[in-house]
């Protein structure tokens, strides 16, 4: 029976160790998202540093404790770099022209071995760093680049601030963070000062031996352990890329308090008639047994995910009752943050649910986190604002004044046979297609897909149709049929850019050919021209454009806008000529009568 308690105990705190992981899982990934909108801030503008340097200390001022120090650098311009000679233009810690190494920072190696590149694929990416000691204190780092695509926000901070406001489901647990990798302690509430062994040699406990053992450093690891003086549970941190291991220390005394008591309790009553074991076996089924299986079934119920269980706040005195008290205040804690971060979700920043205090870090990191959210959306209503007033003045205004421009230049065309009147004619000319593509653009990006079966095969040839190729050859390659469950409008506007290019700059031939896929078709625009130049495809892969970096006209951005509005893939070959590849596959909710 004391075996049976014991077996219970373990597991409570086992499933403290894995409550805990999940929150600093979730506490990293927020930090994460943080720096990522933070790195967007119109604060924070490299050209100006006392502007960047007075945003970064007022950012660092409002978040949490863990986040210590605000650096912004320069992004490297050339690969490999190991991010630690890029000069830091702006900081809270008053580095600014110094390089990055100056702030300790060890962005790792990789699993064979080598340095991991200071580098980012676009402007939503993010880095984490290593754990590296920073004046004392085990710190790790967050990168993430600015929309100017120039420079990287990076974030320091100190986890084992975190750590030590951990929650416990027991008195005097202590509770450390171990690397996957070594084993060795990184985080914990007592001595964040330094890299150290975890309870001596490498292999003295079972989460030292598993964390050695395990396939990868990112294998899922959990467990228990009871060893002379405490009992250990330990959970590997579900975030992807993180490697740590949380493990719970709780005196054995504490922990097996229940165990200690039935122990004795039974020793005493050796000796007693068959009728006094009864009445002490009744008492121990129906006393600390029942209430420990009762809390256990609770407790597990709480780690899967089922809030609607009912945990009663009762008035037992003893370790049952502490763990009793101590598990209905958190389920209380998780139902509190669900619901926040539904509501936060839904951007519902009024609801009088996110009234309520979240106490310690999780809370912090929730406010700032509804902050932030809560400013970024007011930016995306003046953003549509903006291009609502813009796309007026192009649809009407800029249309209404062409309109006069050429009837005016063809007036005087009629007069004179001066180049300089057609030169004019053909400017006004390509103005208005630039309107006509934004109004089809417009209407490509008002409307939610509409889907039905369109068949290509009939599709392809009304669009060419319609094209005048004059000396151009151009030839199809189609099946005799192809039907996708897709928007019929949305593909025309889409197909329509490409297949005017293709024919506008070959020098003798286009074909167009639609071919099967494993789930869809592919459709290729080939033409024999020049090709699509280097830097309107960086500028589309990029997502944005800069005065530096930018394409001639609208085609390929409503090209770009169409795929992804019928959630297909677009890619580019430009070796001979240009070759325009579009994927599609059938939206959902296709009718199985369709299928």
């Amino acid at each position: 029976m004391s075996d049976r308690v014991t077996e219970e105990q373990l597991d409570s705190v086992e499933a403290n160790a894995e409550l805990e992981a999940e929150s600093l899982a979730r506490w990293f990934e927020g930090e994460q998202e943080s720096i990522r909108l933070l790195s967007s801030h119109r604060g924070i503008d490299p050209s100006n540093e006392t502007r960047t340097e007075h945003t970064l200390a007022r950012e660092l001022n409002r978040t949490s404790d863990e986040l210590v120090g605000l650096h912004v650098v320069e992004r490297p311009t050339e690969q490999p770099s190991n991010g630690t000679t890029e000069r830091i233009v702006a900081s809270s810690d008053g580095l600014a022209g110094e390089p990055l190494a100056a702030t300790a920072i060890d962005w790792g190696q990789t699993a064979s071995g080598e340095e991991v590149a200071f580098q980012f694929d676009d402007t939503a990416d993010t880095l984490v760093s290593w754990v590296y000691l920073d004046n004392g204190n085990m710190s790790v780092a967050i990168a993430s680049p600015t929309p100017d695509g120039d420079h990287v926000l990076i974030g320091e901070y100190h986890p084992s601030t975190r750590v030590a406001a951990a929650a416990n489901a027991t008195n005097d647990t202590s509770t450390v963070v171990l690397g996957g990798v070594s084993g060795y302690v990184m985080f914990e509430e007592n001595s964040p000062n330094e890299f150290r062994p975890y309870k001596g040699d490498s292999t003295v406990t079972e989460v030292e031996s598993r964390i050695e053992e395990r396939p990868n450093q990112f294998a899922p690891i959990s467990g228990s352990e009871l060893d002379d003086t405490e009992v250990r549970g330990y959970h590997s941190v579900p975030s992807e890329g993180v490697n740590w291991v949380v493990v719970k220390e709780v005196p054995k005394s504490t922990a097996l308090a229940v165990t200690t008591q039935v122990q004795t309790d039974l020793t005493g009553l050796i000796g007693l008639t068959a009728v006094g074991f009864l009445l002490i076996g009744a008492m121990i089924h129906f006393g600390p047994i029942s209430s420990i299986r009762r809390l256990s079934r609770q407790a597990e119920a709480v780690a899967d995910g089922d809030l609607t269980v009912e945990i009663p706040d009762g008035n037992r005195i003893d370790e049952v009752g502490q763990l009793n008290t101590s598990l209905h205040r958190t389920k209380a804690y998780i139902e509190t943050i669900t619901e926040q971060a539904e509501k936060i979700a839904r951007r519902e920043f009024d609801d009088t649910a996110l009234d309520e205090e979240i106490p310690g870090p999780v809370g912090e990191a929730m406010a700032d986190m509804r902050d932030d959210l809560e400013r970024f959306v007011t930016e995306r209503e003046r953003r549509e604002q903006r291009l609502e007033v813009f796309n007026r003045v192009l649809r009407h205004n800029l249309r209404n004044r062409l309109d006069v421009i050429r009837s005016h230049t063809e007036q005087l065309a009629d007069r004179t046979d001066d180049d300089d009147v057609e030169a004019v004619l053909a400017a006004t000319d390509r103005l208005a297609s630039i309107g006509t593509r934004a109004r089809r653009i417009d209407r490509l990006m008002a409307r939610d897909p509409d889907p039905t079966t369109v068949d290509l095969t009939d599709v392809v040839p009304d669009l060419l149709s319609q094209v005048e190729s004059d000396d151009v050859t151009v030839d199809t390659e189609l099946p005799s049929t192809a039907t996708l469950w897709t928007d019929a409008e949305i593909l025309r506007t889409t197909l329509t850019s490409p297949v005017e290019n293709a024919v506008k700059y070959a020098e003798s031939r286009v074909t167009v050919s639609v071919d099967p896929t494993a789930e869809g078709y592919s459709i290729a625009i080939s033409d024999d021209g020049p090709g699509i130049p280097a830097a309107e495809l960086q500028s589309l892969a990029a997502g944005t454009e800069t005065p530096l970096q930018h394409g001639r006209g609208l085609g390929l951005w409503q090209l770009r806008w169409g795929v992804d509005a019928l959630d297909g893939d677009l890619s580019f070959e430009t070796e001979d000529g240009t070759t325009v590849i579009v994927t599609l596959t059938d939206l959902t909710g296709r009718p199985e009568t369709e299928e």
